[in-house]
């Protein structure tokens, strides 16, 4: 709409010519009038100034061209780049937090209405002098020359030049805009009462999705490793992930009878690969706590063969397998705990999760050491399952 103005205004000026001319015998009655002052304004007179044309003309692209690139700037500048120049102790970044306030209103507010001003006047001075320069049959092409210009010179090109080096600009826009909005504070206040009065719809600065685009655009540049995207982008699934998706299911849990001694222990099992071992009463649905790998083997070397498990059983805390992999997160470093007993909608032990189970998720990697016979224990629970079944 502001690329018609300038037309409209130019070829307007010719009919309110011919209109004036037309009512100059009723002048006299209409001296004290608007309309007087206005067609004395406009009036022919045969001798225009080419230094007002041109300065109408630079009123008009220069403003609107500083006006642009301020725009534009405003507009790419993101609140993470601020947030970092405020970390780093700048006073642009405070400033810039200030204007980006509340959506930017206020200086895209004193923008929009310096534009305007510039456009409007520029215009209509535009017309005038040429009017008087080189006569009313100048007037249209005159309005389609001003029209290209405003539109190649003083939007098209400042407002790619601000997109494109916005972070270059940002130091040398703020300063001007924080400028601008304290002149015209007396414009800008109607504007935010108004938009306090409408209703407020919700937002985010910045979204979970924005985080995630951002990870993929920072590998792709480079900046990023792809081990570092993928974690970025398991960190933001975590609370979508469910805890029975992730844990080991209670048919490849090693488990301990809470009755049983050192000894039986370490004759059944000649390597205990888990560092803490859940211990069970009647069923593995009765889970009484864990065991510490360490304790039982430092008791055997102290001989204390005959000593129950039970003696060394630590509690454990419990979570729904429905919970999400966020949640069982928060648990560990709220509880400083490394492993949790799953339940199921009955109240019975599904599996047990752990934080390695946590990390696995984070890094998209089965963490294995040199004592893991299988890599990936839910697999290894498929199998079995399949393999009772033929």
């Amino acid at each position: 709409m502001i690329y018609l103005l300038h037309s409209t205004i130019l070829i307007t000026h010719r009919q309110w010519v011919n209109y004036t001319r037309t009512v100059r015998g009723f002048r006299k009655p209409m001296e004290s009038s608007v309309f007087s002052s206005i067609s004395s304004t406009f009036e022919a007179t045969g001798e225009g100034s080419m230094a007002l044309l041109i300065f109408y003309i630079s009123l008009a692209l220069g403003v609107s061209f500083l006006c642009s690139i301020l725009e534009a700037v405003v507009l790419s500048i993101p609140h993470t780049y601020i947030a970092v120049m405020q970390k780093d102790k700048s006073k642009i970044g405070d400033l810039w937090s200030k204007l980006k306030d509340d959506d930017a209103v206020r200086p895209l507010t004193a923008i929009l209405t310096l534009n305007t001003i510039a456009h409007t006047m520029g215009a209509a001075g535009v017309g005038s002098q040429v009017q008087m320069i080189y006569g009313e049959d100048s007037l249209t092409i005159a309005s389609i020359i001003l029209t290209l210009a405003v539109l190649f010179l003083s939007e098209i090109i400042p407002k790619t030049i601000g997109t494109a080096y916005w972070k270059q600009l940002a130091p040398v826009a703020g300063r001007i805009l924080n400028v601008m909005t304290t002149a015209l504070t007396i414009l800008i206040i109607p504007i935010q009462w108004l938009k306090a009065i409408l209703p407020k719809g919700s937002h985010s600065l910045v979204t979970r999705d924005d985080v995630a685009a951002l990870a993929d655009l920072g590998e792709e540049e480079g900046i990023l490793e792809e081990d570092e995207e993928t974690v970025i982008h398991n960190l933001l699934r975590l609370r979508e992930i469910t805890v029975e998706e992730v844990m080991t299911p209670r048919v490849v849990v090693t488990s301990f009878q809470c009755d049983s001694t050192i000894r039986t222990i370490l004759e059944e099992n000649t390597v205990i690969r888990f560092s803490r071992i859940p211990v069970f009463g009647e069923s593995i649905d009765d889970i009484n706590g864990i065991v510490i790998r360490s304790e039982l083997l430092m008791a055997a070397s102290r001989d204390e063969w005959d000593r129950k498990i039970s003696e060394f059983t630590k509690p454990v805390k419990s979570i729904k397998g429905d919970n999400s992999v966020d949640d069982a997160l928060d648990m560990f470093l709220t509880q400083r705990q490394q492993v949790a007993v799953v339940i199921d909608e009955f109240g019975g032990t599904a599996g047990l999760v752990t934080m390695e189970d946590v990390l696995e998720t984070l890094l998209g990697e089965e963490i294995v050491d040199e004592l893991d016979e299988v890599d990936d224990m839910r697999e290894l629970a498929r199998e079995q399952a399949d393999t009772s079944e033929e």
